[in-house]
């Protein structure tokens, strides 16, 4: 009898291994110990079920030991108490969470889900920023990706040791827009050579001009994504917060160039369904320092609160259930939902979401623009009956339909109260070669140059526009004497006033100058223009 229960207390010396590797799988899984976290109970099931296998086997083995030496008056174990207790709650806990999740769904609940994100209507003549045409942000992530690699590989000492990590995080810094990347180790060998010096430096891409920096910190970065050990961002997270939701951290720099990670922690509406942010941990990417923040804590420099998805979805629960669930099914009335793409537009010191909203009828346009700011979630919608962004890209690449080129999803500024699309045009390599400036109510109307500068050039032409700040005097030619004809012109609603002087023709738009209608042959003007002709400033 007593060989018997040594057997069976072999097979538990099964439980060491089980303990390995249950602390194997949450040392690399990492899943937050929380019951709305589907890994956590991904985790408990897969402890249960270790333990069930290991009493199975421990069971089978006292049995089968005493059949071999033929012992009688014993029965087939029966399922005892401690089967029950490993198998019957996994069936209930899947019904229960079955059952909520229906019962707590949008059928039920079509409110709530309407007012996870609060939409204020706004006018884009009156609230709309205007933009400052110097500090378009067009370098867009792939963009940024190219030339931030790029100028890693000129420095010979850093590419065989260091890669450019896939973060590229859209911020502001200084009102300015870049994009930020952190180095990582150019794999395991590379970290063993580095891992204890750390990382010296960061990728910073100019958002407007692409120019790209390889700034180094006051201290190497010491955590990030490509650590192995202890360092690793989501495993310093994840053990020093076990019992906390938080989404996956991004790459940010504070207004001295210090490297963090942000993690936005949540809670779950819905007991179990919809994640909303409750606040931020910071990790100090140099020294391994965390601090949580509530929302009203969260520092000044921090750009990122709210992802872009969550934001996403929440507007299209907005759009969808704002009526009430069955509205959305079968009338749909007002049921919106935003366009399939989305930018990122920076606006003083902060950072917004930027995407159109259209009704759900197939059509192309959009009825208005939604900009969210991605600190506090305050969502501003701009009635506006527009061109839907992706006709606005197929009409730009219909105007170079001989380079082949591809447009990126377009920004949208406002220029002197008029809406306009913004994008680039990309060759099959990925190289900006043009840009597009797309009307948003006509998007059949379209201009296309080679350089930012040209293009508001060329628009100024047609349209009110002030952009001397662009434009450089050596750009500009300055002139006096008398102008020989004068015919003016009306182009697109605009009138436009042709003159020439000295044999050449200049074009002069009517708000350069409110006595432009009475210019005549003969008089004497001032005026500077562009070498193609373009008047900038006129007076006599």
């Amino acid at each position: 009898m007593s060989k018997n229960k040594l057997s069976g207390g072999k097979v538990r010396y099964l439980y060491i291994v089980l303990a390995i590797l249950i602390a194997l799988y949450y040392y690399i899984m990492l899943p937050p110990l929380h019951y709305a976290s589907l890994d956590f109970w991904i985790f408990l099931f897969l402890i249960a079920a270790g333990v069930l296998i290991i009493e199975l086997l421990a069971d089978s083995v006292k049995t089968f030991s005493k059949l071999k030496n033929g012992e009688t008056g014993f029965s087939m174990p029966k399922f005892s108490l401690k089967y029950k207790l490993l198998v019957y709650p996994w069936p209930i806990l899947l019904v229960i969470g079955v059952v909520t999740y229906l019962v707590l769904s949008p059928v039920f609940f079509s409110d709530g889900y309407s007012n996870m994100i609060t939409v204020d209507q706004a006018s884009f003549e009156e609230d709309f920023p205007e933009t400052n045409i110097n500090q378009i942000p067009l370098v867009d992530r792939d963009t940024a990706e190219r030339l931030g690699n790029r100028q890693l590989g000129n420095i010979s000492e850093l590419v065989s040791q260091f890669e450019v990590a896939e973060d590229y995080t859209q911020i502001t810094i200084d009102s300015a827009p870049y994009r930020v990347s952190p180095l990582e180790y150019a794999g395991f060998f590379r970290w063993l050579n580095n891992f204890q010096t750390g990382i010296p430096h960061y990728i910073q891409v100019d958002n407007v001009t692409g120019d790209v920096q390889l700034q180094t910190p006051p201290e190497p970065i010491r955590y990030s994504h490509s650590e192995i050990l202890n360092r690793d961002v989501m495993r310093k997270l994840r053990f020093s917060n076990p019992f906390v939701l938080f989404e996956a951290p991004t790459f940010e720099i504070d207004d001295e160039g210090n490297p963090f990670y942000i993690a936005s922690t949540y809670t779950r509406n819905f007991f179990i369904r919809e994640p909303e942010v409750n606040g931020v941990i910071v990790l100090n990417a140099t020294t391994g320092e965390t601090n949580t923040y509530s929302l009203e804590e969260i520092p000044s420099w921090v750009d990122r609160v709210y992802g872009a998805d969550l934001i996403m979805h929440q507007l299209t629960m907005q759009g969808h259930y704002r009526n009430g669930f069955f509205n959305s099914l079968f009338a749909q009335e007002g049921v919106t939902e935003p366009t399939a793409g989305y930018t990122y537009l920076p606006i003083e010191d902060d950072l917004y979401l930027y995407t159109g909203i259209t009704s759900v009828a197939a059509d192309e346009s959009n009825i208005g623009f939604v900009l969210v700011n991605l600190r506090t979630k305050e969502a501003q919608m701009y009635p506006l009956s527009a061109a839907e962004e992706f006709s606005a890209m197929r009409s730009a690449e219909g105007s170079v339909q001989e380079t082949s080129y591809t447009a990126t999803f377009p920004l949208l500024i406002n220029i002197n109260g008029n809406p306009m699309y913004i994008l680039t045009l990309k060759d099959n390599s990925g190289l900006i070669k043009e840009y597009a400036l797309v009307d948003v109510q006509n998007y059949q109307s379209v201009y296309v140059e080679s350089s930012v500068s040209q293009l508001m050039q060329a628009y100024a032409v047609d349209n009110p526009l002030d952009i001397e700040e662009i434009e450089t005097e050596d750009d500009l030619n300055e002139f006096t004497g008398e102008v020989d004809a004068v015919q003016a012109v009306v182009v697109e609603g605009n009138t436009v006033y042709y003159f020439t002087f000295d044999g050449t023709v200049y074009k002069a738009d009517i708000s350069l100058n409110d006595h432009l209608p009475f210019l005549e042959a003969g008089t004497e003007v001032d005026f500077t223009a562009t070498e193609s002709g373009e008047v900038r400033e006129i007076e006599w």
